[in-house]
């Protein structure tokens, strides 16, 4: 692999749990354990074939999706002009990842340039906190990441019910407090839950977020799955936590 040109802000990384070398920026819109959790929660069918990452940020979670599944046909959609720069550049990196793109597109404006029922898989680690709730971070980048600053929770639910067709699967993670918020956004988007699971930040604590698989038209009983620990009681990893690091996406590719 050839190595890139850097940035004084930023690092060339080894996403954990693979062998996939990615640019990221060092300025806190690096991926967190929380995206590849998300990458890990994701279950494939025969059938999908084209995926969307909403709010791709520099792409992290689509590359990783994409590393598991090398058949789908994998866009992320970004906003900021600069993370999509970078996820190009990403792109370039891994000439031989084919079918990976990134656009410069609010997730607002879906209905308006991208067709219906386009996708069979859409992802998202969308912003976790409400416009004005909580600490603004003062890097304008992390700031969009975190907060609702360009679109809701609400604005992600419904680009992605329009992005999938009958069947079609969204899989998301949302701090825990904002569970019950977003199942009155699903059931209009005519979304049934399927799977989810809770994350708890270390032995013996509440949960901090969840993840939900959620498909189209879904009208049966949603799996609950056990809880994921990260962190045990002394501050070490967890076993599931350290199998991830180690060979979890590897061990789980398509």
């Amino acid at each position: 692999m050839e190595q890139p040109l850097l940035d004084v802000d930023e690092r060339l990384d080894t996403i954990p749990g693979t062998d996939l070398k990615l640019i990221q920026k060092i300025d806190g819109t690096a991926f967190a354990i929380d995206t590849l959790l998300l990458a890990n929660f994701v279950k494939f069918s025969a059938d999908m074939n084209t995926a969307a990452d909403l709010g791709a940020g520099s792409g992290i979670l689509a590359f990783l999706i994409k590393y598991r599944h090398s058949g789908l046909l994998m866009t992320g959609y970004e906003l900021q002009e600069d993370l999509v720069e970078l996820s190009q550049r990403n792109c370039h990196l891994n000439k031989h990842f084919s079918d990976i793109s990134f656009e410069q597109l609010d997730v607002r404006d879906i209905p308006a340039h991208i067709l219906p029922e386009s996708c069979d898989l859409v992802v998202s680690n969308p912003p976790y906190f409400q416009a004005g709730s909580g600490r603004l971070p003062t890097r304008p980048g992390r700031a969009s990441a975190r907060h609702e600053l360009n679109g809701t929770l609400k604005d992600f639910v419904e680009a992605a019910s329009y992005l999938l067709p009958y069947g079609g699967r969204f899989c998301f993670i949302i701090p825990s407090s904002r569970f019950y918020e977003v199942l009155e956004y699903l059931k209009p988007c005519n979304f049934g839950l399927k799977r989810l699971q809770f994350v708890l930040p270390k032995e013996g604590e509440q949960s901090h977020l969840a993840m939900l698989e959620v498909e189209r038209f879904f009208n049966g009983k949603h799996l609950p799955m056990p809880n994921i620990t990260i962190h045990m009681a002394n501050g070490s990893f967890s076993p599931e936590m350290s199998q991830l690091f180690s060979v979890g996406l590897k061990k789980y590719k398509v």
